[in-house]
C-alpha cells in the first residue's frame, strides 16, 4: 500500500472510530461496524480493541492496522465532552479487567459469574477462562431473539435453582448485579449455545468418520479394587469382598477406561494397575459407530471441545491480575 492510500485509509479507520456508540450495549454493531471496515480494507488486517471503562457504561475503542512498512498502527479517537483528558484516564483501561483474549476484555465481575458455571475436570480456573472467552469472541456475531434469551434465562435459573421472583431478586442483590446486566449475560449465554449447537453439527460427520473407534456402542463390566479381581468374578460371585467399585455400562467406547477402550466383544482385560489400585474389565458386546442422532450428538460434543482446546492454544492472552 502507497503512503497517500495508507493515509487515505487512517483518515477512514478515524471516522469509522468516531461513528461508533461508545457504551457497552453497542459493543456488538461496534465489531459488526469494524468487521466491515476490515474487509473493505484487507491488506490492513484491521482489529477493533475494546475497553469498556471500570464502573462505567462507556467504552473506549482502538483501531489495529499493520503498518506496510512493519509493525502496527493503532488509532484511537477521544470525543470532548469536557472532561479533561487527566481525570479521563486517571484509571487505567485494564483496572477492572482480569484477562484479555484476542483483544476482547474480561471484567472481574464477569470473570467471577463465568467460574459459578466453569466445572470442566483437568481444567483450572485460568484454563477455562481462557476457553470461555475464545468462545464468547467466537459466539459474538450469532444473532438470537427473545425467545432464545428467554430460554438461556430459564434455563440458569433451573440449574441454579432460581425458581422463583424472590430467589432470583435476592442472587442479583448477592452477586450485585442489575437485572439489566443480568439480561445481557442471557444474551450472551444465548449467543453461546446458539454458536455450540451449529458447530457441533458442522464438526460432528468429519469427526465421526476420523474417530469411529471411539464411537463404538460398547456394553461393559467392570471392577476397580485394591487387591486383583479375577475376571471369573465379574459374574458377581465376589464373596464377602467390600473394597470394590463395580461398574457396568452401555457407553462409547472412547469414554470406557482406557485398558477396555480396545477389547473386542466378549475380550476381558486385567487385572491390571489403574488409579490407586487395579481394574479387571471385561466387553460383553461391542457395535461398531453408525452416524445416527445419538453418535452424531457425541462426535459433534467431542469435535467442539478439541476445536475449543486448540483455539484457546492460539489466542493472545494477557492476565491483568496474576
Amino acid at each position: 500500500m502507497t503512503q497517500p492510500a495508507l493515509g487515505a485509509a487512517l483518515e477512514s479507520g478515524v471516522s469509522l472510530l468516531r461513528g461508533l456508540t461508545r457504551r457497552r450495549s453497542a459493543v456488538d454493531d461496534a465489531r459488526r461496524a469494524a468487521a466491515t471496515w476490515a474487509a473493505a480494507h484487507p491488506s490492513l488486517a484491521a482489529q477493533l480493541v475494546s475497553n469498556p471503562r471500570p464502573g462505567s457504561p462507556i467504552v473506549d475503542y482502538d483501531l489495529l492496522i499493520d503498518d506496510p512498512e512493519g509493525g502496527t498502527i493503532m488509532l484511537g479517537v477521544q470525543p470532548d465532552d469536557g472532561t479533561s483528558w487527566l481525570v479521563d484516564h486517571s484509571t487505567h483501561w485494564a483496572a477492572g479487567n482480569l484477562l484479555s483474549v484476542d483483544g476482547m476484555q474480561i471484567s472481574v465481575p464477569e470473570a467471577m459469574l463465568m467460574l459459578r458455571s466453569l466445572t470442566r475436570a483437568g481444567l483450572s480456573p485460568q484454563e477455562e477462562l481462557v476457553r470461555f472467552c475464545v468462545l464468547r469472541g467466537a459466539a459474538a456475531k450469532e444473532e438470537v431473539d427473545l425467545d432464545d434469551v428467554q430460554a438461556a434465562a430459564d434455563a440458569f435459573r433451573r440449574r441454579h435453582g432460581l425458581l422463583t421472583g424472590e430467589a432470583m431478586r435476592k442472587w442479583l442483590e448477592r452477586m450485585g448485579m442489575s437485572a439489566e446486566a443480568f439480561h445481557d449475560h442471557m444474551v450472551t449465554n444465548a449467543k453461546d449455545q446458539r454458536f455450540r449447537t451449529r458447530k457441533r453439527a458442522e464438526l460432528a460427520p468429519e469427526y465421526l468418520s476420523r474417530h469411529r473407534d471411539r464411537f463404538a456402542r460398547v456394553w461393559a463390566v467392570w471392577a476397580v479394587s485394591g487387591e486383583p479381581v479375577d475376571p471369573a468374578e465379574l459374574d458377581g460371585s465376589l464373596g464377602d469382598r467390600w473394597d470394590v467399585r463395580v461398574s457396568r455400562v452401555r457407553a462409547w467406547s472412547g469414554e470406557l477406561p482406557e485398558p477396555l477402550r480396545a477389547v473386542p466383544a466378549g475380550g476381558e482385560a486385567g487385572p491390571v494397575p489403574f488409579e490407586d489400585g487395579h481394574l479387571t474389565g471385561a466387553v460383553l458386546k461391542r457395535e461398531d459407530a453408525v452416524a445416527d442422532a445419538d453418535t452424531l450428538a457425541a462426535a459433534g460434543t467431542a469435535a467442539f471441545d478439541d476445536w475449543l482446546a486448540e483455539a484457546a492454544e492460539r489466542a493472545r492472552v494477557t492476565w491483568h491480575w496474576l
